[in-house]
């Protein structure tokens, strides 16, 4: 199933330990070249921790039945005295807070922010309603979403994962000690330690408004939610809240739609949220109308080699988004359900509606 590595060749493949990547509450991530050419991302489990070592376990055994093309998928493991490390997929272009919020970056297009908020809501929908017993990730952040080198995103770090009320999961559950990251925590969790899916889809909001606004969750000494407030009391303040580097290039509308799902899955009491399905359906709307309708204009304006634009499009389902190095595919349907409704009917029977105004701003 996995493949297991010596210690000799993982020390090898990250150079003697020395290609750091990224850090983490249980260990260090190394990039890894192993002999036979293959690249990796290595992670080096914190050797002194009993909490590390059940981690270790933990998400060894829940990515081993956890299969999605939105998570970060695990090639191997090592475990040799007190060393233990997991072999995961390398994802080229790092993590989502490392693209948007360390300078020489490229920024992110508005349409491959949308994307990759898609990826992740496709992602949390498979562990929330796809899995048997359906799981909560518990610590959904832009340091645990990475991008492939097409700029498609995959959820990753599963250590805090743990089974929803209505499941059990083989593996022994871990504490009741608050967890998670300032700024993404759901406050009715930190209030109550009792966990549901939809503590998820507040951390889920938090990180929505990040990939608008391009801020840290706490940025300055204050909460992003927070500081967001100011500019939700009018249309006209709306655009200031667009990260300034793609100011000139989003489109209002759905803008408007995204604060409202903010809005929405940010509400203090979980029952008020919605559920990740509803969002990950709200927002594939959004991405399908703007590509039709981009289609559209194109069919009507342009002739290319012969054929209208509109023939050139029909024969494919999918339209290619190219900026500096960002190439992603706006896909028509999403990765975890071929069909999705309107928001008219995504309010599922015993889901609950969108508060008064939500989406009336």
């Amino acid at each position: 199933m996995f493949r297991r590595y010596s210690y000799k060749e993982t020390k090898k493949a990250t150079d003697n330990f020395s290609t750091e990547i990224g850090k983490g509450g249980f260990g260090t991530v190394y990039k890894a070249q192993f002999s036979d050419g293959s690249i990796a991302a290595v992670k080096r489990m914190n050797k002194v921790s009993k909490q590390g070592e059940e981690e270790f376990c933990r998400e060894m055994e829940l990515l081993a039945r956890l299969h999605h093309r939105h998570l970060v998928s695990l090639k191997g493991f090592c475990v040799e005295s007190n060393e233990r490390f997991l072999v995961y997929e390398y994802m080229e272009n790092g993590s989502l807070k490392d693209y948007l919020h360390s300078p020489g970056r490229s920024p992110l297009r508005w349409e491959t922010r949308l994307q990759i908020a898609i990826d992740v809501a496709n992602a949390l929908e498979y562990l929330h309603f796809y899995c048997d017993p359906p799981l909560c990730h518990r610590d959904i952040k832009s340091s645990n979403i990475l991008l492939d080198e097409n700029f498609v995103a995959k959820v990753a770090d599963f250590g805090l994962a743990h089974a929803s009320r209505i499941g059990a999961i083989s593996f022994e559950p871990v504490n009741t000690d608050i967890r998670g990251t300032p700024g993404y925590m759901d406050p009715e969790y930190v209030v109550t330690q009792e966990l549901t899916e939809k503590s998820d889809v507040y951390s889920y909001g938090v990180l929505l408004l990040e990939l608008v606004t391009g801020r840290k969750a706490i940025q300055d000494n204050k909460n992003l939610l927070e500081w967001s407030q100011k500019f939700i009391l009018s249309d006209s303040s709306l655009p200031e809240l667009v990260d300034p580097s793609i100011r000139d290039s989003f489109d209002f509308e759905q803008l408007h739609l995204i604060i409202g799902i903010i809005q929405w899955c940010t509400q203090r009491e979980g029952r008020l949220r919605p559920s990740i399905k509803q969002v990950r359906g709200m927002l594939s709307e959004a991405v399908d109308q703007a590509h039709h309708g981009l289609e559209d204009e194109i069919a009507e304006n342009c002739y290319v080699g012969g054929r209208s634009s509109r023939e050139r499009f029909s024969s494919r389902n999918e339209l290619m988004i190219l900026h500096s190095g960002d190439v992603r595919c706006l896909q028509s349907s999403s990765s975890t359900s071929r069909s999705y409704c309107s928001r008219s009917v995504l309010l599922e029977s015993g889901s609950p509606q969108s508060p008064h105004g939500l989406f009336s701003l």
